[in-house]
């Protein structure tokens, strides 16, 4: 049997792989519906500053997400879905449970290690389970199609399939590397209570992003932890060595461009949720509001790519100087965005 993928399910362009992931299966079951939808209305934006330490070496972990853990649920009751994510720590269940669903020919969305997954060109450390991509085609036997996006370039992505024997699946889908090890996640779907959004779905989403990003329950998340970036960054080369810092900064430019983030830090991606639903609600008063965030999202990106050649600029700290006065700014703009959305979203 030829391993191609199964009728309608296409390898999408698109931004982040999660919202892509999404907007296949969406596709699939004959409900399409855009990457930005599904972001806004999962309250998926968000902001978040993080020092951890990785082995013996300290580590900042910048990131434009936000609603991680009631993400996929909150798009399921907005949008009449019901979506399951289970978990196993058996192999040879989360394999026999994908198997059942491609010989029905079946797209199962699956979190894998992109440090596993063939083709994706990682050096061999590198570790990232919260990765989804979509296993679409089988041949029967060994080798699986799968469908994900290229993750080294900015903004749009482009889509692609490519085969996996069930091997190299199974490594990558219980991969034990931290951060964020993939524990055979799978996502079970039943689309027979679907509708389209409606519009006091989308104000439901919008009320919840505003709520997350204005009033954060630490300082370092939300708007407040924008603010707490400008300050924090000034003080990274007394804390980190001159390798570390290079190191962090790359990763700056890596978290708000290139990582799934439809770049700018997902704030395009808001910008256009914004004026998608104001012509599902017929309320103008998004589109002001839709600006502010895409030109958050300017400043994101030029903060960003300040430190795409960090590893040689010789002028980092007037670039990091820029980088605090970007967020400041960043801080004010979305400050001003939550105020004036606040007062354009009524039931």
């Amino acid at each position: 049997m030829e391993t191609k993928p199964f009728n309608n399910c296409p390898a999408l362009d698109g931004y982040h792989c999660q919202t892509n992931s999404l907007a296949k299966i969406f596709h699939f079951y004959g409900h399409p519906i855009s990457e930005d939808m599904l972001l806004g209305l999962g309250s998926g934006m968000g902001f978040i500053y993080w020092k951890m330490k990785m082995g013996n070496e300290d580590y900042v972990f910048i990131g434009g997400r936000g609603n991680n853990k009631e993400f996929f649920n909150d798009i399921g009751e907005r949008t009449g879905v019901k979506i399951k994510m289970v978990s196993t720590g058996s192999d040879r269940k989360a394999e026999a449970v994908l198997l059942e669903k491609l010989k029905m020919e079946e797209p199962a969305m699956l979190f894998g290690d992109m440090g596993f997954l063939p083709w994706f060109k990682f050096p061999q450390e590198y570790h990232f389970g919260g990765h989804t991509f979509v296993a679409c085609g089988y041949d029967g036997k060994e080798t699986v199609f799968c469908s994900d996006m290229d993750s080294g370039s900015s903004g749009k992505k482009k889509g692609f399939y490519h085969p996996v024997t069930l091997k190299q699946l199974k490594k990558a889908r219980s991969s034990p590397f931290k951060p964020f090890p993939p524990k055979n996640t799978y996502f079970e779907f039943d689309f027979s209570g679907y509708h389209q959004p409606h519009p006091e779905n989308i104000y439901s989403a919008i009320k919840q992003t505003i709520d997350s990003q204005i009033n954060p329950p630490i300082k370092n998340i939300g708007i407040k932890g924008i603010e707490h970036a400008s300050r924090e960054i000034l003080k990274w080369p007394a804390i980190f060595s001159d390798l570390e810092l290079r190191m962090n900064l790359f990763n700056l430019y890596i978290f708000i461009e290139v990582g799934g983030t439809g770049g700018g830090c997902f704030r395009y991606m808001f910008s256009r949720f914004l004026i998608e639903s104001a012509g599902i609600t017929k309320n103008d008063k998004l589109l002001g509001p839709a600006e502010k965030f895409r030109k958050a999202g300017n400043l994101f990106s030029s903060t960003g790519f300040l430190f795409k050649e960090s590893e040689k600029a010789d002028d980092l700290t007037d670039r990091i100087v820029q980088a605090s006065n970007n967020f400041k700014e960043i801080y004010e703009i979305e400050k001003d965005a939550f105020v004036e959305l606040s007062e354009s979203v009524t039931f």
